[in-house]
């Protein structure tokens, strides 16, 4: 919520409170109600909407770095290994597909992670009989697996969390207009009434109606 926005929010909340201090006094007028149920419901859209505007992209950022850091750990960890089973046993071709370094993803876009750790993930699984020796499980393969997997799922979400923002902002000003035209031409006419009758409740109404800057 910006400024004005945050104004018109509290004079909401405090026109909300003063008629639920004194349900009794209007709760019998089948109109008001209906008009009180869906002032109700507004607010509750404007707060739930306004939670959609925060944006919350620096922190799947940050997930996704850490995710990234441990798929290098674990791929790497694989490719070493890999790396030796290939020097030991004289097979050139495998060296070759698996020759990967922890900093081969500090320098990679986002998009080629996958093309780095597959060769890894599908080699390992392909020779996973023969590097019982050297540690390697289908554990550790699948774990991979998992964390490639995990950060795929981010890429491309804080741009996603950006969008879904500025589209509850400018929902956020259409329920703004809808709240202020229900409290203009349709509450405010229907509290004259106690203007005469309870003369406390309707200046305490008028007070909370006016907005603060």
């Amino acid at each position: 919520m910006n400024k004005t926005q945050t104004n018109h929010m509290r004079m909401f909340l405090n026109t909300q409170e003063v008629l639920d201090e004194n349900t009794t006094l209007w709760s019998s007028i089948p109109v008001l109600l209906n008009v009180k149920n869906n002032f109700d419901e507004l607010i509750q859209r404007i707060e739930e909407t306004n939670e959609k505007t925060v944006l919350r992209s620096e922190a799947v950022t940050a997930s996704k770095a850490s995710v990234l850091k441990a798929l290098a750990k674990k791929c790497t960890t694989l490719a070493g290994t890999l790396q030796a089973y290939a020097a030991i046993t004289g097979n050139a071709k495998l060296a070759g597909e698996v020759k990967l370094v922890e900093s081969d993803f500090d320098r990679a876009r986002e998009t080629d992670v996958e093309a780095l750790v597959t060769p890894v993930i599908k080699n390992a699984r392909k020779a996973l009989e023969n590097l019982a020796d050297y540690g390697v499980t289908e554990a550790m393969i699948t774990e991979t697996e998992t964390s490639l997997d995990d950060f795929k799922a981010l890429i491309g979400q804080p741009r996603t969390i950006r969008n879904q923002a500025f589209a509850a902002m400018s929902l956020l000003e259409e329920l703004f207009d809808a709240t202020n035209d229900l409290l203009n031409n349709r509450l405010d006419p229907l509290m004259i009434r106690f203007k005469y009758s309870d003369t406390e409740f309707y200046s305490a109404y008028e007070r909370a109606r006016t907005i603060v800057d």
